[in-house]
């Protein structure tokens, strides 16, 4: 069998190999990526974590059957797999065996195609999730804030906004979503006000943790759902280290180098953890087996007692990595150091997700 090309003309990161991703796990065919390269304000547009153990695409992540992602064509597989790859890398193929099919991104739509026939016509929800049936939106009965820009979640990093679709379809709820661009928010917090739940996603842009902390230092006191992943969960450890005299000034080294006081620091060996690795918390709801890690500054474990002033716990550890961190006591403040998000379906939505949004309703009600 020779491989399945997908041409694909999406312009942003979060539509790239959407349909390819949804046609491989309806054949039951392994995918493969040509790495596409994007242009514009797009720090995240690489950041799916892919079993293999380093980072593709972000709009791959609905992938069941994704292999690798490569550089260069000659990496490539000669048969039994669906290759996706930009439209404008086509010279690359031109002289290969193989069936073409083209993925093509209009406003509103995403269709599959071939020389012939339409083989898919996706549309997405509020979620920015595709399928092939549009649903009709209900009344939202639940307010959740996502920090980051609109633009970010839907076009760039696609897969914290579409969780949070997957978790409020399996509980029959609809969301109203503020997005909150931290380096926007008001000196006196007033768009937590009337808030549910908010959430503190990852990401590559350190100009989103001063923002971030401020959010987790109210949510602290105010009982407020919280939800923080990786770069959000260091950004709710540094918030509860802050509480402690001598402490008001920690951050991520990530974010100052030079400051006196990091909150999280390098590994000692200069690794970047990244990849799928073993996950066990007694705290952290839901059965969690595993996560997606991509990370290089781990927790600064001098801050331990700190932590543990401010009413905090570790609520997983692996050896000297803190891979999770709760406030007993509090509604729902969970943070963990992986990417749950990168799990969740429409049909398995991740459980730490649907936690929050009962944790949410349960302060609603």
């Amino acid at each position: 069998m020779s491989p399945i090309y997908i041409l694909d003309n999406a312009s942003v990161p979060a539509r790239y190999g959407i349909a390819a991703s949804l046609w491989a796990n309806r054949l039951g065919l392994p995918l493969w990526s040509l790495r596409p390269e994007f242009a514009g304000d797009v720090p995240d547009s690489h950041q799916h974590v892919c079993r293999a153990g380093y980072c593709v695409t972000s709009g791959l992540w609905r992938s069941d059957t994704l292999r690798e992602e490569v550089r260069d064509i000659a990496s490539l597989p000669d048969e039994d797999a669906i290759i996706v790859l930009a439209s404008t890398q086509a010279a690359l193929i031109s002289g290969l065996p193989g069936q073409r099919l083209y993925s093509d991104d209009s406003p509103d739509r995403l269709t599959l195609r071939d020389d012939q026939q339409t083989l898919l016509a996706l549309t997405a929800d509020r979620y920015g999730r595709w399928d092939e049936t549009a649903s009709a939106p209900a009344q939202a009965s639940v307010r959740i804030g996502l920090i980051g820009r609109e633009a970010d979640h839907r076009l760039v990093y696609p897969a914290t906004l579409g969780s949070l679709g997957d978790a409020a379809t399996s509980l029959g709820r609809e969301l109203a979503i503020d997005f909150l661009p931290p380096a926007s928010l008001s000196a006196d917090l007033h768009e937590l006000a009337g808030l549910d739940g908010v959430v503190l996603p990852g990401g590559s842009s350190m100009a989103a943790v001063s923002g971030q902390i401020r959010v987790a230092q109210a949510t602290l006191a105010s009982g407020l759902a919280t939800l923080g992943l990786c770069l959000g969960m260091q950004s709710m450890m540094t918030a509860a280290v802050r509480q402690q005299p001598g402490c008001e000034a920690a951050i991520p080294a990530e974010v100052a180098p030079a400051a006196k006081l990091h909150s999280f620091i390098p590994f000692a060996d200069g690794r970047h953890r990244c990849g799928v690795f073993p996950f066990s918390s007694g705290l952290i709801p839901g059965d969690i087996r595993e996560m997606h890690y991509n990370h290089r500054y781990r927790f600064n474990t001098d801050l331990l007692t700190a932590l543990a002033a401010s009413g905090a716990q570790v609520s997983a550890q692996s050896d000297d990595i803190v891979e999770a961190v709760s406030l007993p006591g509090h509604p729902f403040w969970h943070g963990v150091q992986g990417h749950p998000e990168l799990w969740s379906r429409p049909d398995a939505p991740h459980p730490l997700f649907v936690a929050f949004l009962q944790a949410a309703l349960n302060g609603r009600a």
